[in-house]
């Protein structure tokens, strides 16, 4: 719900609003948000203003599609917390793939899950120095990994609670 009214947001609007850096993240959260939407206002079409969220995940595919469905980032409602204690796949790295969206007095939880990213999508973000085939590599992989996100239910991607 936007200040008057619905409004409907596809993915096409997210990936136009983000670009195309970090693509498979921004796939990622979009579907993050249909579990936690789902889960946390199953009847009502869910509110902006009463929205917060709380991401383990600093990166701007993270932060813009939380952006533009909820403008959190815009309205002071949206924090990095890097120790969110779910999903860290990456030893070494500071980083949780998960997010916790409080829509109100409840909270959903999402994490997601081990087996949607294939270990070459780490190797090849978490390499300082790519080479030029490697970043064209990434950039194929990051779109099929959006692809076969968006093409999934919600509920096969995460590990969700509410509280």
């Amino acid at each position: 719900m936007a200040e008057e009214e619905p409004i409907e947001i596809g993915f096409p609007m997210v990936a136009a609003y983000h670009g195309q850096s970090a693509l498979a993240m921004a796939a990622i959260v979009f579907q993050a948000q249909r579990a936690a939407f789902a889960l946390l206002s199953p009847k009502a079409v869910p509110a902006r203003r009463d929205m917060s969220i709380v991401s383990g995940h600093p990166g701007p595919g993270v932060r813009d599609a939380f952006e533009v469905i909820t403008r959190a980032v815009t309205r002071g409602a949206y924090i990095v917390d890097r120790s969110l204690p779910d999903a860290r796949f990456v030893s070494g790295h500071d980083i949780s793939y998960s997010f916790r969206v409080t829509l109100g007095e409840r909270t959903a939880e999402i994490a997601l899950r081990p087996d949607v990213l294939p270990a070459r999508f780490f190797e090849l973000v978490f390499t300082k120095d790519r080479s030029t085939a490697e970043e064209h590599e990434l950039s194929a992989l990051k779109r099929s990994v959006a692809q076969d996100v968006l093409a999934r239910e919600p509920e096969t991607l995460f590990t969700t609670r509410v509280s």
